[in-house]
């Protein structure tokens, strides 16, 4: 299991801002949300532990739900110091994980590329790793009065950033070896302070932290000119009704008393949807990667296919935008189970119940299916890949 401990307690003074500047809004949403957007790219992370202020516990919590994500969340309440609201952030990571993350939630830009990477590094021999960026500029050591002392020798500087990661075993530890005995401005030099070597890792220039006014306009700058790779597809599937099978839509029973033919559990709306979503991201269609000639798709049930079908979007990069479906179906009436059929397709997906949209209609009792001997769904989706 892997764990994320995501530092967001800061209050944002050297931003000027009156709130933390996780808070402060940028392009219509706060920074934390844009951090958080880009850290739920990862492929590997299972828990993030979000350590906030007391007081801003709720506004943090808003955020997180509005992701919908089926990672783990807790909150924990940050201390004094960063220390200690890494030390709060540990107490509520699972005793099963083996690798852990600290990250500064100030960091928007880092994405889960950056730490799926950390993560593959980690290991007992490897035990700790810092991300950053060797020193360009010349450094001078300069004395309390501002007189320069000496010069550094640049080719063994380097800039430490977040991500940091830790074998989750050493890293509890360590910290609690050193908690109370000296103070740090960042992780792995607990490692350091115990002679236990620490790895780096080359990060990037727009892994840069929010600290003062003029981060906030580069952040602004660096969304503005962000790429983002659109894509829509569109899935469509009809399937006959028959009697003494279950009607099955989009997960939902529907009908006990008549249903639709099928190899798999025939859930036509689901079918659809997996369509729309691996045509927008250039893969083959479902009879491709669950063909009707396989017995071990029988009277599978088809959200299990749709978990698999995320996953291969995920892997590819991509994050669904919205969903849109149309129901074509003389019968039955759907109207009293859209809402739970969002619902349970929202979960599987991990997307919000708002980007979903389910509609139905019928063919005023023309063709077969409005002869009541079929139902067919058309389905559009539309993925995004931030480049």
């Amino acid at each position: 299991m892997n764990s994320m401990i995501l530092l967001a307690a800061g209050k944002g003074q050297r931003v000027g801002a009156a709130i933390n500047k996780m808070l402060i809004k940028v392009q219509g949403k706060p920074i934390f949300w844009h951090s958080l957007q880009h850290i739920l790219t990862s492929q590997l992370l299972n828990e993030i532990i979000v350590v906030v202020q007391e007081r801003e516990r709720p506004e943090f919590e808003s955020i997180i739900r509005s992701f919908n994500s089926n990672i783990l969340f807790h909150i924990a309440i940050g201390g004094n110091t960063r220390q200690a609201s890494v030390y709060n952030g540990l107490k509520l990571v699972s005793p099963q994980t083996e690798k852990i993350i600290v990250h500064d939630g100030a960091r928007p830009l880092v994405d889960g590329k950056c730490i799926d990477k950390v993560l593959n590094k980690i290991s007992e021999s490897t035990p700790a790793i810092v991300v950053g960026i060797p020193c360009i500029d010349t450094i001078k050591k300069i004395s309390e009065r501002g007189i320069v002392k000496e010069t550094l020798d640049r080719s063994q500087l380097f800039r430490a950033q977040t991500p940091q990661g830790f074998y989750a075993p050493l890293f509890r530890t360590v910290i609690h070896s050193v908690m109370e005995r000296k103070l740090f401005t960042d992780d792995v030099s607990l490692f350091e302070e115990q002679g236990i070597p620490v790895t780096t890792m080359i990060g990037r220039e727009e892994y840069y932290k929010i600290t003062v006014k003029e981060d906030i306009d580069r952040l602004k700058t660096s969304l503005k000119n962000e790429k983002i790779d659109f894509r829509i597809g569109q899935g469509y599937d009809i399937h006959q009704l028959c009697d003494a099978r279950p009607l099955i839509l989009g997960g939902v029973k529907i009908s006990d008393t008549f249903g639709l033919l099928g190899h798999s559990d025939a859930d036509v709306l689901t079918h659809a949807i997996m369509d729309a979503l691996l045509g927008a991201a250039g893969f083959p269609d479902i009879g491709h990667f669950f063909p009707d000639t396989d017995s071990k798709f029988k009277n599978v049930s088809s959200i299990k296919l749709l978990e698999q079908v995320m996953q291969k979007i995920r892997e590819a990069g991509y994050e669904i935008g919205n969903i849109d479906t149309t129901i074509i179906a003389q019968k039955p009436k759907l109207a009293a189970h859209i809402e739970e059929i969002k619902k349970v397709l929202a979960d599987v997906m991990c997307i919000h119940i708002e980007s979903i949209g389910i509609k139905a209609t019928t063919k005023e009792k023309m063709d077969a299916i409005g002869a009541g001997k079929a139902i067919a769904v058309i389905a559009n989706a539309l993925l995004y890949r931030r480049n």
